[in-house]
């Protein structure tokens, strides 16, 4: 079993990613998917080893997602709302 703060610190390290992005242009659901290809993909599959299923895979996977998708949220609007 991966550990919660395992997943948590991947989606830290990938929200850094996005955290520079948002400063260009508002995130897009494009700009999430391409952080976890770049970041969290790579080392979730150096984890695979630690899931027990598939559908524990999966379910480490899309916790990741809604993490960033969450944080992508976050920092349009701090990036974005105050400028408006």
């Amino acid at each position: 079993m991966v550990e919660r703060s395992e997943l948590d610190w991947i989606v830290q390290k990938a929200t850094e990613l996005l955290a520079d992005k948002v400063k260009d242009s508002p995130l897009t659901d494009r700009d999430i998917e391409l952080a976890f290809e770049m970041f969290a993909k790579p080392r979730l599959e150096r984890l695979s080893d630690a899931f027990k299923s598939e559908l524990e895979r999966r379910q480490a996977r899309d916790f990741i997602m809604m993490k960033l998708q969450e944080r992508t949220k976050q920092l349009n609007a701090e990036q974005w709302q105050k400028s408006e």
